[in-house]
């Protein structure tokens, strides 16, 4: 089973490095728009794959200890709550001009694209500080 989960996380990373490629190397191609839309489907991809597997292992780690049921639900419940302080209190509807002159003015997506992006740098942050602490307190043990 751990072979299989080696196999996908390699193949999940051979699809994001080919997408940074075509980035990289797209304006010499199709010009520098046509490349930033691979890029950003395969990362909402991965925002949607990250949000199913998130419910899937909290609902299959429940019932197997009170410890990781609680941890599970707090984690899902902390980033539903975030999500939702963001979305009322931080994410904006204000216009935006694309650098090709296009101009987005639906206030959901606006406020939504917000709202992930903040609840992903709060969930990156605070998965980077758990590490930090939980090496601090192995080490001081």
């Amino acid at each position: 089973m751990k072979k299989i989960g080696n196999i996908i996380l390699i193949a999940l990373l051979a699809v994001a490095a080919i997408s940074v490629l075509v980035w990289l190397l797209g304006p010499s191609i199709g010009g520098p728009d046509a490349v930033v839309d691979p890029m950003l489907l395969v990362a909402a991809g991965f925002l949607v794959i990250a949000a199913a597997l998130l419910v899937v292992l909290t609902l299959m780690n429940m019932g197997k200890s009170r410890s990781n049921s609680r941890a599970g639900l707090y984690v899902f419940g902390g980033l539903a709550v975030l999500a939702v302080i963001f979305y009322f209190v931080m994410a904006k509807s204000v216009t935006v001009v694309g650098a090709d002159g296009t101009v987005f003015d639906d206030a959901f997506t606006l406020k939504i694209t917000d709202t992930m992006l903040y609840l992903a740098y709060a969930a990156m942050g605070i998965t980077v500080l758990s590490l930090i602490v939980g090496e601090i307190r192995k080490a001081l043990k």
